[in-house]
């Protein structure tokens, strides 16, 4: 069998085509996996629900958002004097859903209920060093603190979303979307074609990210709710465990506004229990400059692409507050609006695309970043570092494959060796200054007998629809050749 994750800042959701059909593999009622660590001495690490459990008791020993804090600069958590790496939570929130799939998936007596492998969902613009990240987290053995899941793939949260549209019931054939996808702790665009006639059946014409999610919309609230209890208590701060029951608070008000005018905060405090009446109207306009920024996006995207869109869809779970379908209604008045399955969708697709992900027809992706490389002989210590520079090959937005050549000239003699560095960044600038960019990997010729000042190398660059990156170094004078291979991502 193989699965669809939605990694999720703050659920996590495992599907499987099942009769033809996507479907989710979780218990009967269940909403998600909460992506939520704890740790204490006593009960040992707990994830998912047992984890939101006992975070109640002991918020101290919980972290929460991990995927947003993948590239922070934060490497580890310590909770009851024992310490673990943003590798090991991330392992076990994924070892946790593959449990719940395979469960799930005995329970509902499945042909195939063994794991093959999973594709994962990831953010728009995760880069290089996250998804490797996630892909080494769950990838590890169990015993290393892993997942032990064997990484078919990734795919970009809205291109799932997208995918899991054209497959439902009374989806047209050709069709162009926008896919609006507020998660907890990003909000991903894409827009994407569907054609059966074309040789690629789906294909990504644009996309973009914010990191702003539901997260923000629930720091906001929990700050009114703090004001007011506040006022009411007389207190001028609160201590971690109400802070805790605040923060709790504000998420179950935020998912009442969505189909209620106003709804009450209740947190006990020093034996009593104290509320606040928050209305839909006070939400929306505290929060109004967060839609305003994803909204920004949208509108720079749909602009960018320039390509007549047939409807909307929004996914997410923080897509079910009305604010949003207002605001594209109101800013868009001729697309259709849809909510598509918010909470599913992305982990739908994800699935779809474990099933089909072979075949070459099937979706056509486009590069998320550029790619460069930046020259050195022999090696970068020898160099000087001011005049260094990245000369791009394969640019943000092409379609893969894709392939690219450069040429550079050595400029001292003696040299034996021609080392090439590669870079990631987003500049569509044809030359820029390495710090713009991340450094993911090189490649070197050796050996180069009576290396001359003039002599000229080609590099030959390609990324395949996999993401594979090859890489082929050519010295002109003497023929000599260098291969590299990068795994970029797996879209």
């Amino acid at each position: 069998m193989k699965i669809g994750i939605d990694f999720g800042t703050s659920f996590s959701l495992p599907a499987a085509v099942i009769n033809g059909t996507a479907d989710t593999l979780l218990p009967n009622g269940e909403y998600g996996i909460p992506s939520v660590f704890y740790y204490d001495a006593e009960v040992g690490v707990q994830v998912g629900n047992a984890a939101e459990y006992n975070a109640e008791f002991c918020p101290m020993n919980v972290r929460r958002d991990i995927k947003m804090e993948i590239s922070g600069h934060e490497d580890s958590f310590t909770a009851d004097g024992r310490t673990f790496s943003k590798k090991e939570i991330v392992g076990s929130i994924l070892k946790e859903v593959r449990r719940v799939a395979a469960e799930e998936g005995s329970r509902r007596e499945l042909a195939s209920r063994k794991i093959e492998g999973a594709v994962i969902s990831v953010p728009a613009a995760f880069n290089l060093r996250e998804l490797n990240f996630i892909r080494e987290a769950a990838q590890a053995p169990e015993e290393a603190g892993g997942a032990g899941l064997n990484v078919l793939g990734f795919i970009r949260e809205p291109v799932a979303a997208a995918i899991a549209y054209f497959h439902a019931p009374g989806a047209r054939d050709k069709n162009t979307i926008l896919v609006y996808d507020l998660g907890g702790g990003t909000c991903d665009t894409a827009i994407v074609r569907a054609d059966r006639n074309e040789p690629a059946w789906y294909r990504v014409l644009e996309s973009e990210m914010v990191r702003i999610g539901g997260r923000d919309w629930d720091r906001v609230l929990a700050e009114i709710i703090r004001r007011k209890l506040m006022d009411v208590t007389g207190e001028a701060g609160f201590d971690e465990e109400t802070e805790s029951r605040i923060n709790r608070q504000a998420v179950a008000v935020k998912h009442m506004l969505s189909t209620q005018p106003s709804a009450r905060a209740s947190v006990s405090l020093r034996g009593r229990i104290y509320s606040c009446l928050i209305t839909v109207e006070e939400f929306e306009e505290a929060t109004s400059f967060l839609l305003r920024e994803t909204m920004s996006i949208t509108r720079r995207l749909m602009e960018e692409c320039g390509t007549k869109v047939d409807y909307i869809v929004c996914v997410g779970g923080s897509s079910n507050m009305p604010q949003v379908r207002r605001s594209f209604e109101k800013d868009y008045p001729g697309i259709p609006v849809r909510i598509f399955q918010p909470e599913k969708a992305i982990a739908f697709g994800a699935a779809i695309y474990a099933r089909e992900m072979k075949n070459e027809h099937f979706l056509r992706d486009i590069c998320k970043f550029s790619y460069g490389a930046r020259y050195v002989e022999n090696y970068p210590k020898y160099h000087d570092l001011d005049r260094l520079r990245i000369w791009n090959i394969i640019y943000k937005g092409e379609e893969l494959p894709a392939s690219g050549t450069s040429t550079s000239t050595r400029i001292r003699e003696d040299s034996d060796s021609t080392y090439i560095a590669i870079y990631e960044s987003e500049c569509t600038d044809e030359v820029y200054l390495p710090e713009k960019g991340t450094y993911i990997g090189d490649i070197q010729i050796t050996g180069i007998k009576n290396g001359r000042k003039g002599d000229k190398t080609t590099l030959i660059m390609s990324i395949d629809r996999s993401g594979m990156m090859i890489l082929e170094a050519v010295d002109q004078r003497t023929g000599k050749k260098a291969r590299a291979r990068i795994q970029l991502k797996d879209f």
